[in-house]
């Protein structure tokens, strides 16, 4: 919080970290886009707001809702998960964050405000996802829905596989027992 508060206060603009290389054009404070979100839905920006939205946008790519509300737990034990539920709702209607679907367990969350299209790689053994950048993908997606006469919105990218950890494991495991 006090990165945000502190860099606020002073008149900086409030980073962000990116897995993604960051689009070139402006990209206005989140700190403000958030608070200006929740002016108009006649919410308050409060000190456990605060505290969720730089916990998420100190994260490189995408993360669970659930480690996040463990993250906040050990940081500072007053934020619940309501509150941090709520939060991440209030940060996807602003278009600040953008819910991936990735499983059908777990919310999954990455920042897309002033960032570009991405892909992601899921292993189904450790649940571990790694992100790329999928400019490629939107290409052939937009040529697609041309050829059909649909206008695109958006697409989604997911490969699941096995990841090299995981098959090492598997691999060990398989050796333990013979």
């Amino acid at each position: 919080m006090a990165k945000l508060l502190d860099n606020e206060a002073a008149g900086e603009p409030v980073g962000s970290v990116s897995a993604a290389p960051a689009e070139p054009a402006f990209v206005p404070p989140l700190c403000a886009v958030f608070r200006r979100f929740l002016k108009r839905q006649g919410l308050k920006f409060t000190t456990e707001r605060a505290l969720i939205l730089d916990a998420v946008l100190s994260r490189d790519g995408v993360f669970e809702a659930d480690a996040l509300v463990q993250d906040l737990r050990h940081a500072d034990g007053r934020v619940s998960k309501a509150t941090v539920y709520r939060t991440l709702k209030h940060l996807t209607e602003s278009n600040i964050i953008q819910e991936e679907l990735i499983d059908s367990q777990r919310s999954h969350y990455r920042v897309a405000y002033g960032r570009g299209p991405v892909g992601h790689l899921a292993c189904v053994e450790t649940r571990e996802v790694v992100e790329a950048p999928a400019e490629e993908l939107e290409a052939i997606a937009r040529r697609w829905c041309d050829e059909h006469g649909y206008e695109f919105v958006s697409h989604r990218f997911v490969v699941y596989g096995v990841s090299p950890e995981a098959q090492k494991q598997e691999q060990a495991e398989v050796g333990d027992e013979a």
